[in-house]
Parts: structure tokens; C-alpha cells; sequence
């Protein structure tokens, strides 16, 4: 099973302010990680749940939570640890974990491949991406997206591959 992290960082690899983004809501952005992961099964924490800009996948999704009786929406399941959630899903050719900080931690050092939105800015917020290296991992694929009406930041599309 190949393991992609999908996350939006600022340039300190802020991710999340008190459970929503830190920045203006990007439509690009958004549609982009929706393509990501059409098709496939994903893995998320309870907090990433619980946002207003949660996104999901229409084939299948884990919420991770150590919350007992933790109720959840039809299209969604349970489960209590990282390694539950991707047991569950072994059989998958791909899996796509979408934050939070916390799960991303978890899974980083099993990932294949990180598909990032740069924020190109820096922003207030609490949650943080984990530190990755490119000793580790090849930045194989970068577009450019400048501010323009509907984006009050520019910000960038990359793709790092484990080597």
C-alpha cells in the first residue's frame, strides 16, 4: 500500500489555527486535493474531522480518535490508532492521509509520497506540519499559482517522493 500525505502549509509549515485554516479559503486548492483524492480511501484525526473545511473522499474514510463512542457521519468509520486505520485499508493500492498535525507525525515516516500545497506566506495558527528532509525525500513535481482575484495568496502545488 502506498502511503501519500495531502496537507496545506505556510512557508513554517503551519497547517491549522485553533481548528481551521489560518488562511483565506483557496478554491484552487481545494478542488486540487478533491482530484487527489477522488477514488481512494483516507485517514484523518478527529480534529481534521471536525473542521468547517473538512474534505473527504466518496470511497471510504477513517477518522482516528482515542474518544470513546465518537460519532461520526454515514461515509465515515472509527478507529483508534494509526496503525487500526491502516490495517483496515491494507488491501488499497493507495491510501491518502489528511492531517492532522498529529497524524501526520505518525505516518510520516511510512509515507511514499507528500502532495503539498505551499502557502506562500506566513501565518498565525497552533498546528504544524512535521519537519521532513529532502535527503529523504525528492521534490519530483512543482507548479506556481500567483494571487489573482479568487486567491489572496499565491501558493505552490509540490510533490515529494521517498527516494
Amino acid at each position: 500500500m502506498k502511503i501519500t500525505l495531502v496537507a496545506a502549509m505556510d512557508e513554517h509549515r503551519l497547517i491549522g489555527n485553533h481548528g481551521i485554516l489560518p488562511w483565506p479559503f483557496l478554491p484552487n486548492d481545494h478542488a486540487h486535493v478533491e482530484r487527489l483524492i477522488a477514488g481512494k480511501k483516507t485517514i484523518m484525526g478527529r480534529k481534521s474531522y471536525d473542521t468547517p473545511d473538512r474534505i473527504w473522499s466518496k470511497a471510504g474514510n477513517i477518522v482516528v480518535t482515542s474518544q470513546p463512542n465518537y460519532q461520526v457521519d454515514p461515509g465515515f468509520l472509527v478507529m483508534n490508532s494509526i496503525e487500526e486505520a491502516l490495517d483496515y485499508y491494507k488491501n488499497e493500492e493507495e491510501v491518502m492521509v489528511l492531517g492532522g498535525a498529529q497524524i501526520y507525525s505518525e505516518t510520516l515516516p511510512k509515507a511514499h509520497v507528500l502532495e503539498l500545497t505551499l502557502i506562500h506566506g506566513q501565518f498565525k495558527g497552533d498546528a504544524y506540519f512535521p519537519e521532513f528532509s529532502t535527503d529523504v525525500f525528492d521534490l519530483i513535481h512543482r507548479q506556481d499559482h500567483p494571487q489573482d482575484d479568487k486567491h489572496s495568496v499565491a501558493y505552490s502545488f509540490l510533490t515529494y517522493q521517498r527516494r
